[in-house]
């Protein structure tokens, strides 16, 4: 009983660990809050937060952000994300939660080859396939969804 306690104790602080590693990775960067701001120093930008500012699209000049590891866009209003951000090749967490004028997981973001973590919460519109068919397109990544 005491080797099962044991067990279950490593394992569960393993899965933690294991699910926030990226989060912590993105929280101790220099955090941007807008894409002008992000452009201006294009190069150091490793996290772009653009949340919540009701944005209808988002520029396709996000692709100048060449080391952009973490992006928030969540609760905002685009349908479709342009297909210059499969040209951010060291994406590692894009959080997309609430974005509900998004009809699925857009086709750009199975080109992110560094994508690690896959925020996909606060969509009850899509039923669960869409985050179902997200998870298999995109096996190797930790995608947070209903």
């Amino acid at each position: 009983m005491l080797l099962k306690t044991i067990l279950l104790s490593t394992l569960c602080v393993f899965c933690f660990s294991a699910s926030s590693q990226d989060v912590a990775h993105c929280e101790s960067s220099d955090k941007y809050y807008s894409l002008e701001d992000a452009l201006e120093e294009h190069e150091s930008c490793i996290r772009l937060d653009i949340a919540m500012l009701k944005l209808t699209s988002i520029s396709p000049e996000i692709a100048k952000l060449v080391n952009l590891e973490c992006l928030d866009l969540s609760f905002n209003r685009f349908s479709t994300l342009p297909a210059e951000m499969g040209q951010l090749k060291k994406l590692r967490v894009l959080n997309l939660t609430g974005t509900r004028f998004l009809v699925k997981v857009p086709d750009v973001v199975y080109q992110l080859p560094a994508l690690e973590e896959l925020d996909l919460r606060d969509h009850p519109e899509w039923k669960g396939s869409q985050i179902e068919d997200a998870k298999k397109q995109l096996p190797h990544v930790l995608i947070l969804g209903e």
